[in-house]
């Protein structure tokens, strides 16, 4: 069976969707044997398997089993209205098995529904079962997990990966694997499965094979390039795009759960000796041939900020990593590396040298120019560990410092925060460029800026 590319603007029509699970249909009895589901939508050819391997061809109004697999051809497209008056789209070219399925309004932790798309695309609209509790629910792919959060999601499995977008609440996705099991229910855990909620805007969960890590990426941006489309929507596109690549580096830029457990790792940071910057050298414009550039939302920069480029320059041939609401650092793509993972070659500790910087001093409604008078950073690629201190100044606030530390995770990007102090930033895959973002609070304001740093 050939695969279904993957278009994310290629949704169900959702008055169609919504008026063929509006069909009046009976409350089906539950037994070990009886229907779960029936099919209200047939559209061109598709088949059900069931679990003694028996196959028949689908019919409108047809009843649906536990262990049955629905299977759609090239022309098919299927719609399932389970008991609990949840719904299923599979589209052309898909394979949909029902795990398990048994809803008791009277009580709701005993609820479990278990799905899987094994290949192709499929719609799902949460029902009275995952209404009840959510951790009842869970959606496999041959390689990552989906809980809920109520919702209306759309997910597509191929050989390149698994990618999920949303149009109504939240999913839950995490890479099967270790403590995410294909076994359980409900969301997996950990500081390496992602949240993608509808209010997010064009993005979409991603998870390729080999993957330990969900990524969160923009679903929009072919039509940057795409001569075939006119002016007005190559700048709509680019608007999406940018609105994408924000959402994206502004989440990637929040500590995950097993960071903020951790915390700011002082005892690393306070043993560094900060060293000596040439300021008037620091701020200045992003090498263009750098691997690392970073990029404002804004036309004009913001005060005494000479290191940011505009989004169109710094997004051409990189990807966003982390972002805050003025702008984002952008890295080089490497088409060897599509799954954006640090090199396990890397396995030594380095050293970086403070090459660009830019900062300023809030106070109230006033911004003022700050400088960065020096700094260090030292990552153990061995361990993944980072740690880093700064030399701020202002003519208000006067001096201070900024010193932190913690974990870089798989893909590069390293997020820490506490009380008065947090940076968040990436270091490209073969280890030898690094940048971050930073806020530190002092008395009567907060120094915020951004650094580049090389070998």
């Amino acid at each position: 069976m050939t695969q279904h590319r993957f278009n994310p603007a290629a949704r169900p029509c959702a008055a169609l969707l919504a008026v063929s699970m509006s069909i009046a249909l009976p409350v089906l009895a539950q037994s070990n044997d009886a229907a779960v589901g029936q099919v209200s939508l047939l559209i061109g050819e598709a088949r059900v398997v069931h679990a003694n391997g028996a196959r028949e061809a689908l019919k409108r109004g047809a009843p649906i089993l536990v262990g049955d697999r629905v299977e759609t051809s090239a022309n098919g497209h299927v719609h399932v209205r389970f008991v609990d008056h949840a719904a299923v789209s599979v589209r052309p070219e898909s394979v949909l098995e029902v795990q398990a399925y048994h809803f008791d309004a009277q009580r709701p932790q005993d609820n479990e529904v278990r799905l899987r798309v094994e290949q192709g695309t499929s719609r799902s609209i949460s029902g009275a079962a995952t209404e009840a509790d959510k951790t009842r629910f869970r959606l496999n792919t041959p390689i990552a997990a989906i809980g809920v959060r109520g919702t209306d999601f759309i997910v597509q499995a191929d050989p390149s990966g698994v990618r999920a977008t949303v149009s109504d609440g939240a999913i839950v996705v995490g890479a099967l694997g270790g403590a995410c099991l294909a076994t359980a229910l409900g969301p997996c855990a950990g500081g390496d499965v992602r949240v993608l909620s509808a209010s997010m805007g064009r993005l979409m969960a991603e998870v390729r094979p080999g993957d330990h890590v969900t990524r969160i990426v923009p679903a929009a941006g072919a039509l940057l390039t795409n001569a075939a489309y006119g002016a007005e929507e190559r700048v709509a596109a680019r608007t999406a795009a940018e609105s994408a690549a924000r959402s994206v580096g502004l989440l990637a830029a929040e500590p995950t759960p097993s960071a903020l457990q951790r915390g700011n790792d002082r005892t690393a940071a306070e043993l560094l000796t900060i060293a000596a910057a040439n300021v008037p050298d620091l701020n200045r414009a992003s090498d263009p041939s750098g691997q690392l550039i970073w990029g404002r939302w804004s036309v004009s920069p913001s005060v005494d900020d000479k290191l940011s480029v505009p989004f169109s320059i710094a997004s051409t041939g990189r990807h966003i990593t982390v972002a805050d609401d003025r702008g984002g650092l952008f890295r080089t793509d490497d088409p060897s590396n599509p799954q954006h993972l640090l090199s396990d070659a890397l396995n030594a500790k380095v050293d970086f040298r403070l090459s660009r910087a830019s900062a300023s001093f809030e106070t109230g409604s006033r911004t003022e120019a700050a400088s960065v008078d020096g700094g260090t950073l030292t990552l153990d690629f061995a361990r993944r560990t980072f740690a880093t201190a700064l030399a701020l100044s202002s003519t208000t606030a006067g001096k201070a410092e900024l010193r932190m530390g913690g974990d870089v995770r798989t893909d590069g990007t390293f997020a820490v925060k506490d009380v008065d102090q947090r940076i968040a930033g990436a270091v490209t895959f073969d280890g030898k460029e690094a940048g971050y973002l930073f806020e530190r609070n002092v008395v009567g304001g907060l120094f915020r800026g951004k650094t580049l740093w090389g070998r």
